[in-house]
């Protein structure tokens, strides 16, 4: 952390006559960049700042990070930036206002790591993560992150929040997971959720991703490949528990013709992507 950014930690300490996120997030903002921001959000608890730490939420752990993530650290930290970056840009490119105030839904949230980031654009009382694993929303509640972070189904016909008028809802590697029918189903249930001006963005994987990963069976990936490049959908389930006789998590590969030819709620609208994380595709939906 660099030593501008400890002097901006200092005046916001020495401002925050009543620690609470109200007082401590505007401060944050007006003081630091999204990288410094989330910097200071990955640091967290900072013991030289007792007052911002106290009402920040604790960074989950780099064991904990690695597991949902692969990574860690400032280099997780770059990848997201450029995806919370791009979400901002293109959300205020394709709805006409800023994201700054935005009622946003993190679907698939995990411990958290992009709803620290967004904080910096929506107050938390605007901030909703749904996550059908339960130990993430354990790990949410234990590190500070609230109520709102709450535990969803896996195939959902309803989500477990108070409103249905989000006007970014975001989901980082879920699409990237799922099988067909969860698939239909997620973007079926979003679609009730979404303001008529919101945008959904969804990241995807595409076809090169087969021969990309390690972990992907090298008698499997040229019939994974096959099946992205002539039917847009391909997905080698997991050995997990079925949910309702469906197999829902696995490694899933999504063109973006797909999308526009098979989904009947959305519309592609952009398409972006980060060098930092070149196999998850950045794809913007409007609600049709």
């Amino acid at each position: 952390m660099f030593e501008y950014v400890r002097v901006a930690l200092q005046k916001v300490e020495a401002e925050m006559t009543i620690p609470s996120l109200a007082t401590v997030l505007p401060l944050l903002r007006h003081s630091l960049g999204l990288d410094d921001f989330g910097e200071v959000m990955i640091s967290m608890p900072l013991h030289e700042f007792p007052q911002i730490s106290q009402v920040l939420p604790r960074m989950a752990s780099a064991e904990v990070q690695t597991e949902w993530t692969g990574n860690h650290g400032i280099p997780l930290l770059r990848q997201s930036c450029n995806f919370v970056r791009s979400a901002a840009y293109n959300f205020a490119r394709l709805a006409g206002r800023p994201l700054d105030n935005a009622a946003i839904l993190d679907y698939g949230c995990g411990y958290g790591r992009l709803a620290r980031l967004m904080y910096y654009f929506t107050d938390p009382d605007k901030l909703f993560g749904i996550d059908p694993w339960d130990r993430s929303i354990e790990i949410c509640h234990a590190d500070g992150l609230g109520d709102h972070f709450r535990q969803s189904d896996y195939l959902p016909e309803s989500l477990p929040v108070p409103r249905a008028d989000f006007e970014l809802i975001y989901a980082f590697s879920v699409f990237t997971h799922l099988s067909m029918r969860a698939t239909m189903k997620a973007f079926e249930t979003s679609r009730r959720y979404i303001a008529e001006n919101g945008v959904l963005l969804i990241t995807v994987r595409p076809v090169e991703y087969w021969n990309a990963d390690p972990n992907i069976p090298r008698d499997l990936t040229p019939q994974l490949g096959i099946a992205q490049q002539e039917h847009g959908f391909a997905f080698r389930p997991h050995q997990r528990p079925d949910v309702d006789g469906d197999v829902t998590y696995g490694d899933t590969g999504i063109s973006i013709d797909w999308l526009e030819d098979r989904v009947p709620h959305w519309t592609v609208a952009a398409v972006d992507r980060s060098l930092d994380d070149p196999y998850q595709i950045y794809v913007f939906l409007r609600p049709r």
